[in-house]
C-alpha cells in the first residue's frame, strides 16, 4: 500500500486527550476551540491507513468464506465523536477503539462466528485484543453482532497502537440496526444511544428479539417473551406508532444509487430538511477528507456527512443501507411478524 496521501498523527495521545478534555468541559471557544478539534480531526483521520490494512485481512478472510460476503470501512463522522464528548466529558478520545470500523456481513450466524474464528487463527501482525459478543448477550436496545478491536502492529511505525473495529453481524442483525440509525437520521431522535420515546425504544426491542428467535439466538434482555406474545405487542405498538410507515416513506425520498463497477471514495451528504441525499466520488481518499472537512467545518446539524469506501459502488446500499433509507429488509421481517400476530 502506498503512503501517497495518507493522514499522520500530528499530535501525541496526551495533547489529543487535552484537547478531548478542552472541548468536553465546554470551556474553549474560538481559536483554542478550533485548534482543539483540529487535533482531533487529525488524530481520526490518521487511523485511514491502519484502517485500510485491517480492512484488507478481514476481507480476504470473508470472501474465502462467503462470495457473498459484503465488506466495508468508514472512518467515525467528526461530529459523532464531538457529540460522544458531549454526553462523556471525560472521555479520552485517545483511546477510542471505534474512530476506524470494518463491517462484515454475513448470511448466517454460523458465518459470523465461522469469520471470527478464522480471523483469531489467521496470522497478523495487527493483533486482536478486544472482543464483544453481542450476539450471545444482546444489548437492551437490541443491538446484536459481534465486534472484535484490532490494534495495528504492522510495517509503518507512524501507526503504530492504533486501534480499528471490526463489526461481525448477519444481514438480519444488520437490517435492524441500520434502521435504527434511518430513524435516527431523519427524525433527530437518538433510539442507537438508547434515548427516546419509550415506546418508540420498546418497539425496536421487541421486533430485535423476535429476530433473534428467527436466528435461534438469545433474545434480548426485557424482551423474553414468547414468539407469539412478542407478536401481539409489536402489532399494538405497530398501531400505535406506524413505523413502517415513517420508514417506508424516509426510502421513497431517497434518489437512487449511481451504477458503477470501479472503486472509489465517496462522499455521502444528507440535508435533513429537504431530505436530498448528494453523492460525490473521489479519486483519492485525501481529496475526500478535504471535502468532508469543509462541509464538518460548517457545524452545521441539518446536514450529515460520512465517508464510505466499498469495493463496488453498487454495495453500498448493503454495506451502508441507512445513508439510503434501505429498509426492505427490516419491512419484510416485520411485515411478515405482524401477518402472523393477526392470524
Amino acid at each position: 500500500m502506498s503512503m501517497t496521501n495518507w493522514v499522520i498523527p500530528e499530535h501525541s495521545r496526551s495533547q489529543v486527550k487535552q484537547a478531548g478534555e478542552l472541548i468536553g468541559g465546554g470551556v474553549v471557544f474560538g481559536v483554542p476551540y478550533r485548534e482543539a478539534r483540529a487535533k482531533i480531526a487529525n488524530f481520526r483521520s490518521a487511523h485511514g491507513y491502519p484502517l485500510l490494512s485491517v480492512y484488507m485481512h478481514v476481507r480476504n478472510k470473508a470472501n474465502r468464506l462467503s462470495a457473498e460476503a459484503v465488506v466495508a470501512r468508514r472512518l467515525k463522522r467528526l461530529p459523532t465523536i464531538l457529540d460522544k464528548l458531549d454526553r462523556y466529558p471525560t472521555m479520552n478520545v485517545a483511546r477510542m477503539q471505534d474512530l476506524g470500523g470494518c463491517r462484515v456481513i454475513l448470511g448466517q450466524v454460523a458465518e459470523v462466528y465461522e469469520l471470527v474464528g478464522a480471523l483469531y487463527d489467521s496470522k497478523s501482525r495487527s493483533r486482536i485484543v478486544r472482543e464483544k459478543d453481542y450476539i450471545a448477550e444482546p444489548q437492551t436496545t437490541g443491538y446484536r453482532g459481534v465486534h472484535l478491536v484490532y490494534e495495528y502492529g504492522a510495517s509503518k511505525v507512524q501507526y503504530l497502537g492504533l486501534k480499528i473495529e471490526v463489526q461481525v453481524r448477519t444481514a438480519l442483525q444488520h437490517a435492524w440496526a441500520t434502521s435504527v440509525e434511518t430513524m435516527d437520521l431523519f427524525s433527530g431522535s437518538r433510539l442507537k444511544y438508547d434515548d427516546g420515546d419509550p415506546r418508540m425504544k420498546r418497539y425496536f426491542a421487541v421486533v430485535a428479539s423476535l429476530m433473534a428467535d428467527h436466528e435461534g439466538t438469545a433474545p434480548v434482555p426485557g424482551a423474553e417473551e414468547s414468539a407469539d406474545d412478542l407478536r401481539r405487542e409489536l402489532l399494538a405498538l405497530e398501531a400505535e406508532l406506524s413505523v413502517t410507515g415513517l420508514l417506508s416513506g424516509y426510502a421513497s425520498i431517497v434518489d437512487q444509487l449511481p451504477s458503477s463497477d470501479r472503486r472509489s471514495t465517496m462522499l455521502l451528504t444528507l440535508w435533513r430538511d429537504t431530505r436530498q441525499l448528494g453523492i460525490s466520488v473521489f479519486e483519492t481518499q485525501a481529496e475526500a477528507e478535504d471535502h468532508l472537512g469543509t462541509i464538518e467545518a460548517l457545524d452545521d446539524e441539518n446536514i450529515d456527512a460520512v465517508l464510505v469506501s466499498v469495493n463496488k459502488v453498487e454495495q453500498i446500499q448493503s454495506a451502508y443501507p441507512n445513508y439510503f433509507a434501505n429498509t426492505s429488509t427490516f419491512l419484510g421481517f416485520v411485515d411478515h411478524q405482524l401477518d402472523r400476530a393477526a392470524t
